[in-house]
């Protein structure tokens, strides 16, 4: 497919380099993290413990959940909980087991990387030095190992928009089909997952009026293909979710179009439609898109081209624009970005951009290498006395150690150090055992609890929880008498509507103050009773 070299010691050698990152990155992850991660662990326990897609909590509240249990990745997809499950069939239940498919997935994306890089220059230099960039990968590097959907995403979107390319240079069918199979992989991983499919389709479709059907000679299957793939690895959940709900995709998905903020996620009984959104107000809406552009541009200088690989990246592409093969990425990169700043804008800047532009951290690296090689040819013209060769292997190793040493700092301030917003990785550890231990000694053992991180309260207690909702008072006492809440827990991070109640501004014989513990990061934990 790629035609690499015959020094496949190389391949080889980058594989174990990622492998060994992979697994020294994980070692001193003791939980899962933060929400999401939890989410998807928890799914699979759930699974290996026999009660199939049911969540034992309620996180949000935008399909009407009907109770605990309740039918569980109706927004967020399950392929990574189903990935933890299988290594729980092998080595056994614990987080340690539900890390191995996503160290071995993401041990695969500097290969990936390789590949893609060695295709646009048929060099060692461009391809070993990209498939580095892909090992550590600057704030990627601790999310790659941890049970939530980055490192399946970006394995299976890259290979995804990589086959697609490779069919619209040679014209052959089969890597129509398989790019429609990877997209659908890439959808069981991501809600968003069409996106690809999507810029597969419109690559296929200006390929094909530029080369006036010349390419393609099997024009009807190379365009029917793509989409009888996705959907044949699409059907079963597609079908599971019919029965459950009676449509192919939850609903929640789409209501986040309308939200004003982003704590409008957690609202109960709150009408989040069209009407609602344009009575925000145009001016309201504009702030908001400007403001996601500027934070999605960031987050794509920073995140995906680690800050230095910018200048290099945007020069690489332009001169790559007219290689049919980097099409599928070149179309998604805006699409994606449009999708995440201008549609789904609330979700969009807050993370979403993050976890889908990995499907194009391959390409980003291949491009920055050819644009570092335009660059050095510049510089060539203005310093004659240049040795072209030796300047090209200074700077790549120079971009490469640049890698390492921001990787090695963001890993270790991101796991080790935290920061304001941030708490350390294993944080969270300090605090839950301890509030599920009070609760255990103090309240019912059948409490249901509304706590900030369903998931996260969840793994840590195994008692039936939700989402404390972003309402006022009336609001909260509403949603513990529809699904039998009677434990609330507030920490620093509550709704805003419940700022009052948090600071004992507010007082409601509903809800009594029965104990406060302390942590450092989410400063007071104050534990009610409520009396709905």
């Amino acid at each position: 497919m790629w035609n690499p070299p015959e020094r496949s010691w190389i391949i080889i050698a980058l594989l174990l380099l990622a492998l060994l990152v992979r697994i020294l990155t994980a070692l001193p992850l003791q939980v899962p993290g933060y929400m999401d991660a939890y989410y998807y662990y928890v799914g699979a326990t759930s699974l290996y413990r026999g009660l199939g897609f049911n969540d034992p909590f309620i996180w949000n509240y935008l399909d009407d959940p009907q109770g605990i249990p309740y039918p569980s990745h109706l927004y967020w997809m399950p392929l990574s909980s189903i990935l933890a499950y299988f290594s729980f069939l092998l080595f056994g239940e614990s987080f340690g087991a539900a890390q191995v498919p996503f160290i071995l997935l993401s041990a695969l994306l500097p290969l990936i990387a390789y590949a893609v890089a060695y295709q646009v220059a048929r060099s060692q230099r461009h391809a070993v030095c990209a498939a580095l960039f892909a090992v550590f990968s600057g704030f990627y590097l601790p999310f790659w190992v941890t049970t939530d959907n980055f490192a399946p995403f970006a394995v299976f979107g890259s290979l995804c928009l990589a086959v697609a390319g490779v069919g619209l240079r040679d014209g052959r069918a089969r890597w129509f089909a398989l790019a429609g199979a990877l997209a659908g992989l890439s959808h069981l991983t991501r809600a968003d997952g069409p996106l690809l499919l999507v810029a597969v389709y419109i690559a296929f479709l200006l390929s094909a009026r530029r080369q006036a059907g010349t390419r393609f000679p099997h024009l009807a299957s190379c365009f029917l293909l793509p989409v009888t793939c996705y959907l044949l690895v699409m059907a079963p959940w597609f079908a599971r979710n019919f029965l459950v709900i009676g449509a192919p995709l939850s609903p929640a998905g789409t209501t986040t179009l309308w939200l004003t903020t982003y704590d409008d996620l957690y609202s109960f009984g709150k009408e989040l439609n069209w009407h609602t959104y344009l009575a925000w107000g145009w001016d309201n809406i504009l702030r908001a898109k400007l403001h996601a552009a500027w934070i999605n541009l960031q987050r794509l200088w920073a995140e995906d081209l680690m800050i230095f690989l910018l200048p290099f990246a945007a020069v690489g592409m332009w001169r790559l624009r007219r290689r049919v093969e980097f099409w599928p990425a070149l179309i998604y990169l805006p699409l994606l970005y449009v999708a995440m700043t201008f549609v789904f804008t609330e979700p969009g800047y807050r993370g979403g951009l993050f976890h889908s532009s990995v499907a194009l951290l391959p390409f980003l690296y291949a491009v920055a290498m050819e644009g570092l090689d335009v660059f050095i040819a510049w510089g060539a013209k203005l310093r004659r006395t240049w040795d072209v060769p030796q300047a090209r292997r200074v700077f790549s190793i120079g971009l490469v150690t640049l890698a390492v040493l921001l990787s090695v700092l963001l890993y270790a301030g991101r796991v080790w150090s935290g920061g304001q917003e941030v708490p350390p990785w294993n944080y969270q550890q300090q605090i839950y055992p301890r509030l599920s231990a009070w609760l255990r000694e103090n309240m019912s053992s059948e409490a249901v609890v509304l706590v900030g991180s369903p998931p996260t309260f969840y793994y840590f207690s195994e008692l039936p929880c939700l989402a404390v909702p972003n309402g006022d008072v009336e609001t909260l006492l509403t949603v513990a008498r529809r699904y039998g809440g009677n434990i609330l827990v507030l920490d620093r991070n509550r709704p805003l509507p419940l700022a009052g109640l948090y600071a004992g501004e507010v007082s409601d014989p509903r809800i009594e103050l029965r104990s406060t513990l302390q942590d450092d990061y989410l400063g007071p934990i104050k534990i009610y009773e409520l009396r709905p």
